[in-house]
């Protein structure tokens, strides 16, 4: 059983989550709260529910970077959702490490489909996720090539370079080339990155395992 916490600040959605989600049956609605700091207090000493539906802009002004940090050390995975895309708040959340992002216009199906890939330990990578990671053009961040990604993202998961070639689909030593320049482009945004375990640190601080946001 997936337990789901929501946070969000209209009273109708979150009864109507009770609703939509009741004849799910692997999908339990555990908690329901306005606010992080309402949702915090009412979790105390008990389990955190494994997936967390967030609203991205919340009424009481709270900072949604600092919502998605706050909801992950009480041990939540967090899925968060909006009305409206703010391009700039979703990079934030992500950056936070918010394991995807669902415009609230998206039927029950993708929802529940999403609850359970972030339950599951994946990422929810939306239409609208996608569209904001491919572009991020924020200073400190790269313009990448896909294949140049591609091959980042092989080696820093664990793989040789060979193997990473192999799964990009090019040579040795054009992977290799690839590699050098990525570093290269890391060191030009005042990034420096000489090692495979600062390779895998470039990874995981930018979301490059979510698809973006190397162009």
């Amino acid at each position: 059983m997936i337990t789901v916490a929501a946070i969000d600040d209209d009273r109708m959605l979150l009864d109507g989550l009770r609703t939509w989600l009741a004849p799910v049956e692997d999908v339990r609605l555990v908690q329901v709260a306005a606010t992080v700091d309402g949702y915090l207090d009412r979790l105390g000493g008990a389990d955190a529910p494994r997936v967390v539906l967030l609203d991205l802009n919340l009424r009481d002004g709270s900072d949604p970077a600092d919502n998605v940090a706050r909801v992950r050390a009480g041990g939540g995975r967090v899925l968060v959702v909006s009305a409206v895309p703010d391009a700039d708040g979703v990079l934030a959340t992500i950056g936070a490490g918010a394991a995807g992002y669902l415009t609230k216009s998206h039927p029950l199906d993708v929802l529940v489909e999403a609850i359970r890939e972030v339950a599951s330990g994946g990422s929810a990578i939306s239409p609208e996720l996608a569209f904001v990671l491919s572009r991020d053009a924020r200073a400190d961040r790269p313009r990448l090539s896909p294949q140049e990604r591609a091959v980042l993202t092989a080696y820093a998961s664990g793989a040789t370079l060979a193997a990473a070639a192999r799964r990009a689909g090019v040579a040795y030593g054009t992977a290799r080339e690839y590699l050098e320049r990525v570093k290269r482009k890391y060191a030009e945004v005042g990034r420096p990155t000489r090692t495979k375990l600062e390779l895998a640190d470039r990874v995981r601080e930018d979301r490059l395992d979510l698809g973006g946001p190397g162009r």
